[in-house]
């Protein structure tokens, strides 16, 4: 008897932490887990001395701009929760998904040491991932498509802003900064 009650309790503590779940319980742990991911990682980040580098423009707080991005992963999460149990279909998308939230997490602590250029390939390869998971949920669940456009916003924001600073910097598009001081005194 001892070792029946064992195995269900076993089973109903696996059940718990299923974020496969349609309930209430799996919707919140959807949400709560990439944030958690999040929290690991950097903690480990942090014990090697790497810290993360968040995007804030227009003068904004660091905080803010590191919050705004990180309200993204309850919100890749929630989408992830809505179309991982329709199908094949849905189950393509969670695994875009997943490897969304894998890349937004990773994002800012492999970015630091990067010069301009290469951050900005870097975001603009996250923004591609980011449309293709959002390509492959919306055709399974528009309302999970419509969930994951915020934080899409804010990475699309990111990566633009990026390219246009490199692009005005960078040869050849940059030629008016190359030929600024041809007139200047030497």
């Amino acid at each position: 008897m001892a070792t029946i009650t064992a195995a269900s309790y076993a089973t109903k503590s696996q059940s718990v932490l299923d974020v496969n779940r349609h309930d209430v319980l799996g919707f919140l742990l959807s949400a709560v887990l990439p944030v958690a991911a999040y929290m690991v990682f950097n903690g480990v980040a942090q014990l090697n001395a790497v810290t993360p580098l968040f995007f804030a423009p227009f003068g904004m707080p660091g905080w803010m701009g590191a919050a705004l991005y990180l309200m993204a992963l309850p919100l890749f999460g929630i989408a992830r929760w809505m179309v991982a149990p329709k199908g094949e279909a849905g189950a393509n998308a969670g695994w875009w998904l997943v490897a969304l939230m894998a890349g937004t997490i990773v994002f800012p602590f492999i970015v630091a040491p990067l010069d301009s250029l290469m951050l900005s390939i870097m975001s603009m390869s996250l923004l591609i991932v980011g449309l293709g998971a959002a390509i492959r949920t919306a055709k399974v669940s528009h309302l999970a498509g419509v969930v994951m456009l915020p934080g899409l916003a804010w990475l699309g924001l990111s990566a633009f802003v990026g390219l246009s600073f490199v692009a005005g910097w960078t040869p050849p598009f940059g030629l008016t900064n190359a030929n600024a001081n041809v007139n200047a005194p030497a």
